[in-house]
């Protein structure tokens, strides 16, 4: 009588939540209510998506004694590990309400009531949300081995996109706790091609030699003030230019052990003075993230629309920072970089200095350490977002007020939300440790963000380039 006291609750309770958030994501399981040791079920999830789209993973947890193989992915790419069954999507299904199964075998020795949950992370307007997924229970008893066909138990959640708890970086493919570390020497390389003499437009060829590794990765190239890039040869992953960084990202790699991707850029006009491209390739390894910095390449500008010659960088080992042996004598002059458009007007002058080389012949490869990149890169905090508001915009006083917070209220606006963090911290568990006191004062979902120079990147670009762990 109480298990159905208890089940009418949370169905009433989810109805409830559904009829206030009609907008949200729902997730829907069937799992059966009961099985036998040794025996085969399936789990079949239903997604009611609505309007959302990009990204998104769908993750659940096992008991001990289970094991699962993929039965239908919808589009997905299918992974089990740990325990854990994972349903990542670069793009969601265009379908409104679509479905994914999987099944799972039972161990001959398990028993007793056994639990299933798991979550749905999707993006809205570039901020991170999460749908948990109901547990269901189902009770193995001691059997022959035959696949169960008891009735199925239906629980049902529902997200409102505008203040989700958000608890690890977004747009990963592991939910353990991960550290970064550097490719060794021999296992990745990368190599960028970029030309000299250019005069309006060229093209980057970047080639990636990643051996046998499979799975989510990324590339990712910061261009300088001026440049803007289109997709060329994209090798299977997914293209994007925003805030003058370039970024193909694939859900898994494709098997051969060679990929050649390019992009095309286009220069803004007035620019004469020689520029710098910098870039980093993220991948998984052993449930380890890890990358590989390319060296920095220089592109020439041509001063009178000259010819245009290829020249190629060539990685150097990138387990620590090498700068090339040289016992001539250098004489160096910084100056700043000014950009002019094609007005006359000028554009503010860019921190970067410009280093003019006197009697000096070295090799034009870098290479930094995932711990040492170049500091007009590295200029990270953390912060922790306790409300998304998306009506009416609230004075900060009246939000710390209405949670009793001591420390200063900041406004962060951006994709259609009013949005309020606290707090700026160097350590991503120093952000995580701060989340979890506003709870306690009635904050429902806060969440760690992160930002480089005042600008919001996701934690897990951040943990990335700072390589700090990444904590529940």
């Amino acid at each position: 009588m109480s298990k159905f006291a208890i089940l009418l609750f949370n169905t009433l309770a989810l109805l409830m939540y559904q009829f206030l958030f009609s907008d949200g994501i729902t997730v829907t399981q069937k799992v059966p209510s009961s099985g036998k040791a040794g025996s085969e079920f399936t789990v079949e999830i239903t997604v009611n998506k609505g309007t959302s789209g990009g990204f998104a993973k769908l993750q659940e947890e096992l008991p001990a004694g289970f094991t699962a193989v993929e039965e239908n992915n919808n589009g997905a790419s299918f992974s089990f590990n740990n325990q854990v069954v994972k349903f990542i999507w670069m793009t969601l299904p265009n379908d409104k309400e679509f479905k994914i199964s999987y099944k799972v075998k039972v161990a001959p020795t398990a028993s007793g009531d056994q639990n299933i949950a798991g979550k749905l992370s999707y993006v809205v307007d570039n901020v991170k949300q999460v749908a948990e997924i109901a547990p269901a229970t189902i009770s193995i008893s001691a059997g022959d081995g035959a696949v169960a066909t008891e009735p199925t138990n239906t629980q049902t959640t529902t997200t409102e996109p505008t203040n989700t708890t958000t608890t690890e970086p977004t747009n990963t493919q592991t939910t353990t706790a991960m550290t970064t570390t550097t490719a060794e020497p021999g296992n990745v390389n990368c190599s960028r091609k970029v030309p000299t003499g250019v005069a309006g437009e060229f093209t980057a060829e970047i080639t990636i030699s990643k051996g046998n590794l499979t799975g989510f990765a990324k590339l990712m190239e910061v261009l300088p003030t001026g440049f803007t890039a289109s997709a060329g040869e994209s090798g299977g992953a997914s293209f994007s230019f925003a805030d003058q960084k370039v970024r193909f990202i694939w859900v898994s790699m494709p098997p051969a052990p060679e990929i050649k991707i390019s992009y095309k850029v286009t220069v803004a006009p007035g620019i004469i003075e020689d520029q710098i491209i910098d870039g980093v390739f993220s991948y998984i390894e052993s449930d380890e993230t890890k990358k590989f910095v390319l060296p920095t390449s220089t592109v020439t500008m041509s001063k009178d629309g000259g010819t245009v010659a290829t020249t190629t960088t060539e990685p150097t080992n990138t387990q620590t920072t090498t700068e090339p042996t040289n016992t001539q004598t250098t004489t160096t002059t910084t100056e700043p970089k000014t950009y002019t458009v094609a007005n006359g007007n000028k554009e503010p002058k860019v921190k970067e200095p410009k280093v003019k080389k006197v009697k000096e012949k070295k090799s034009s490869s870098q290479s930094y350490s995932a711990t040492n990149l170049p500091s007009s890169n590295v200029k990270l905090h953390y912060s922790v977002q306790v409300i998304a508001l998306q009506k009416k915009r609230r004075s900060t006083s009246y939000i710390a007020n209405l949670y009793k917070i001591n420390e200063p209220v900041r406004p962060d606006d951006g994709g259609g939300f009013y949005k309020y963090i606290v707090g700026e911290h160097d350590e991503y568990k120093a952000a995580r440790d701060a989340r979890e006191t506003f709870k306690p004062k009635g904050v429902i979902a806060p969440f760690v963000t992160a930002y480089n120079r005042g600008r919001r990147i996701t934690v897990q670009e951040a943990l990335m380039v700072s390589s700090q762990k990444w904590y529940r």
